[in-house]
């Protein structure tokens, strides 16, 4: 067995420096407990890659639109594996204490297609940048836990979150999605309508986000 160390040592150096540089979940090569996501490889030079696709004629795959909730937690507090909802539960705390807590918000929202940053260059060439994505959401629980969320985030500031659609899609990632957060009151003139607290989270990213079917 003394004489396996030094080998398991050099393969475990290999695995770590594979992982640092093909962008793989380093949780999955130290334990297997992690889904590994890479981010899409652009070609380069003039070549392409065009990935492939799937269609089903008779059974179409759809996907009912509306963000239902949102999950809040402080910067530099990511979750180690998405996909576990034994994390997940033990991470989620409307009123917890802890630097990692993650808050939820029922809310009404959507995600609009993002602005691009497209740019002409010489030669007629075209470059893409970073897109400019926004999550707009209706708070309609507007208790005064709430009240209070929205009073505090008037200060502004970035936090890492991810969405949830009401059919269960969760986007976001072990590293969550760091956004910056604006948040309003509206109070309609109609009687028969609600007071609602009405937010933007924005931020850049050239990728759209990952998904997977929601553990919680």
């Amino acid at each position: 067995m003394k004489n396996l160390k030094p080998l398991l040592f050099v393969f475990t150096v290999i695995g770590l420096m594979v992982a640092l540089f093909t962008e793989i979940d380093l949780f999955t090569i130290a334990g297997g407990i992690s889904t590994a996501f890479a981010l899409p490889v652009c070609p380069t030079g003039c070549t392409s890659d065009l990935p492939p696709t799937e269609n089903d004629e008779c059974n179409p795959e759809t996907h009912g639109a509306q963000i239902g909730k949102l999950y809040f937690t402080n910067i530099g507090n990511p979750l180690i594996d998405w996909t576990s909802a034994v994390e997940w539960n033990s991470r989620l705390s409307d009123n917890g204490i802890l630097p990692n807590d993650i808050r939820t918000l029922h809310v009404v929202g959507s995600k609009p297609v993002p602005a691009s940053d497209e740019k002409e260059i010489s030669l007629g060439r075209k470059v893409t940048g970073k897109k400019t994505h926004i999550v707009n959401y209706k708070v309609d629980e507007t208790n005064d836990t709430n009240h209070e969320f929205l009073r505090k985030n008037e200060c502004g500031g970035n936090y890492l979150f991810w969405y949830e659609t009401v059919e269960g899609l969760l986007f976001g990632g072990n590293e969550g999605i760091e956004a910056s957060m604006l948040m309003d009151m509206d109070i309609p003139e109609a009687l028969t309508d609600l007071i609602t607290f009405q937010g933007k989270l924005e931020w850049k990213a050239k990728f759209t986000e990952e998904r997977i079917a929601s553990p919680i």
